[in-house]
């Protein structure tokens, strides 16, 4: 399987001439870039699409569809916030991650959150269903989008830069695109909205458009790792001319200095568009540095759509742990992990399965080790005396892995290897362990920063 730094090298070859993914209007290279990795790693199947008739038979598919169709108008308060369901629970009670801080700021009587997934923990202003509905004939703007499109499309044919394979899987990111684009323009148009707040800008790129066209103020929020081999963050300077008509978020916050660093490498955000937020997540209000409370776990933090690679290295730790009788292990899912349950082949082992019924904060309070191929949650243990192992086995993410490590937030581990038994041998070293300060990765909250981005 490819990494990154593979996927990354592939684009950029394909992407030497900004003029084949660009025109007057957009430049869409992270659909080319979504195109190329889909078609690289076959993780999607291409959609069926329209792009190979002439625009006139497009836009009359679109009017025939949308005969009669009338959507009902929705009114959005002055903050729009977009929910990834990524929530906690404390004491029964449902918090946003991202937003909870950021929503007793402008006041909830201001804000109007709309769900993207359709599994939800609070009940949102605007479902998701929204996003999904049967939408009128197209508008002088959306004609105008999709010729644009449609010529982008051309031109790749003619380059015979991209292969057949590689072609259906941009008409199908294309599509989807213009769908995205088509529900957030029509939703919200005519809206009198001061500010949109969301994280992970990637995938978004029709939201991007739609506030593009509507002139609307927006800010992404960091909602986890920013590493050098990302594959939407810290862009080559190849892709300098483009980036302004990429569909980028006007500002990013992220958590602290460590962050803005990593972002500066890149030239997809200039300095002054990055804002330090510091750690405005909400978090449970329990002891970081009790020591009585350290207890022999294994923490081992899953990412979704990586499950064979986390199952088939818990069966290689489950080897280990028979040797040490008096430690055990915790498998923490993702907030969006796919197929939970094929996790629970793993409790054969005795590893304790958990989801979000104990915060990730409560069991970093409580582990000795943190192991995972990469996650935020590596930052996230810093200050909690907790020994970050990322593994260095594992193909696709073996790249951030490598970033992780060389930045100070972890130590590698290899697959052979006995986690305790190396835990135990660098815990009686007189060198010891510097990780990156906690302070530098998540700065003090800054209210005021929000406030001056918000016009609070």
């Amino acid at each position: 399987m490819m990494s990154f730094s593979e996927i990354n090298a592939y684009t950029k070859e394909k992407l030497k001439d900004p003029n084949l993914y660009s025109e007057p209007e957009h430049s869409y290279l992270k659909i080319y870039q979504h195109a190329f990795r889909y078609a690289l790693t076959e993780r999607y199947q291409p959609l069926r699409h329209y792009f190979y008739l002439p625009i006139f038979l497009q836009s009359f598919i679109y009017r025939i569809k949308g005969f009669r169709k009338k959507i009902q108008p929705i009114k959005i308060k002055d903050y729009l916030l977009l929910d990834y369901n990524r929530v906690v629970n404390d004491n029964g009670q449902w918090h946003y991650i991202y937003y909870d801080k950021i929503i007793q700021l402008i006041g909830a009587e201001n804000v109007s959150v709309l769900s993207t997934t359709q599994k939800t923990y609070i009940n949102p202003d605007i479902p998701s269903s929204v996003l999904q509905r049967p939408l009128p004939g197209l508008d002088a703007t959306e004609l105008k989008l999709l010729k644009s499109i449609n010529r982008s499309i051309r031109k790749a044919r003619k380059s015979n830069l991209l292969s057949p394979w590689e072609m259906k899987h941009l008409c199908t990111q294309m599509l989807l695109f213009f769908h995205d684009f088509r529900q957030y323009y029509r939703l919200l148009k005519d809206q009198d909205i001061k500010h949109v707040i969301l994280i992970c800008h990637y995938h978004r790129e029709g939201l991007f458009a739609a506030m593009k066209e509507l002139n609307i103020e927006h800010t992404e929020l960091q909602h986890g790792l920013i590493a050098a081999n990302d594959l939407y963050y810290v862009y080559d300077k190849q892709y300098a001319s483009a980036i302004p008509k990429a569909l980028f978020p006007k500002r990013i916050v992220v958590y602290g200095p460590y962050w803005k660093r990593i972002l500066e490498r890149g030239c997809e955000f200039k300095p002054e568009q990055i804002f330090i937020g510091g750690d405005y997540l909400y978090r449970l209000h329990r002891p970081q540095h009790d020591v009585n409370a350290k207890e022999n776990i294994i923490l081992l933090c899953v990412q979704k759509e990586m499950n064979p690679d986390y199952i088939r290295y818990g069966t290689i730790l489950a080897a280990f742990m028979k040797n040490h009788p008096d430690w055990r292990v915790i498998v923490k899912l993702h907030p969006s992990q796919d197929n939970k349950e094929e996790y629970d082949q793993l409790k054969q082992y005795g590893y304790q399965i958990l989801d979000r019924e104990i915060p990730l904060d409560e069991l970093l309070a409580k582990a000795k080790i943190q192991i995972t191929i990469y996650s935020t949650t590596v930052y996230d243990a810093l200050g909690f005396d907790v020994m970050n192992f990322c593994l260095q086995d594992f193909g696709l993410m073996r790249d951030y892995a490598k970033d992780m490590i060389s930045e100070g937030a972890a130590l590698p581990l290899y697959e052979h290897e006995d986690p305790i038994a190396k835990y135990e041998e660098i815990m009686k070293s007189d060198d010891g362990i510097r990780f990156l300060p906690r302070e530098d990765v998540y700065a003090p909250f800054q209210p005021e920063v929000f406030k001056k981005i918000l016009n609070l």
